[in-house]
């Protein structure tokens, strides 16, 4: 009887031992119609394959990245990115209707091509690819923010500032 007071016991403190899931989501990833919906564009996002793990990415060092496994995406990346593009380009650009191309028959497609989403070692955040427009254009981005503060939740908020300058290099 004793050995099995024991083994519960040992059974309780584990359960307590397992990490429990955190979920983010960025502050503008939930699309927005802007009211208007002349010259549609589909906004499509496709990500670097490290960012497809639905985890937070994170640099520890100069060679090592970390991929969070209780510290993950409420929505799939590509997804999030997509409306989170859509809508800051939308108030940046008026002579266009941006839509996630999911929600959108628009011919036209806005490639978005993301190659770091991720934060650092050195107390910055990293957005970084390069958007290829319907007429061929390219236009590259690369984006450091300072994070302010620790943790995941300082990560995202700066990751979210990082993804407001990345969408006016898309349209300058």
């Amino acid at each position: 009887m004793r050995k099995l007071i024991v083994i519960g016991a040992l059974l309780a403190l584990s359960a307590c031992a397992t990490p429990v899931p955190q979920y983010f989501t960025l502050p503008d990833s939930q699309y927005i119609h802007p009211g208007r919906s002349s010259n549609e564009v589909a906004v499509r996002v496709y990500l670097a394959e490290p960012l497809n793990n639905g985890g937070l990415v994170y640099q520890t060092d100069a060679y090592h990245v970390n991929f969070a496994r209780n510290h993950l995406w409420a929505v799939a990346l590509d997804n999030a990115l997509a409306s989170g593009f859509s809508n800051k380009l939308n108030r940046l650009n008026p002579n266009y209707t941006f839509v996630p191309a999911a929600r959108s028959s628009s011919s036209q497609t806005l490639k978005i091509y993301v190659e770091a989403f991720q934060g650092s070692y050195q107390g910055k955040t990293f957005v970084s690819g390069y958007a290829l427009w319907p007429n061929g254009q390219s236009r590259p981005f690369h984006v450091e923010t300072e994070q302010h503060g620790d943790g995941y939740k300082a990560m995202v908020e700066s990751l979210n500032f990082g993804l407001e300058k990345a969408s006016e290099a898309v349209v300058r």
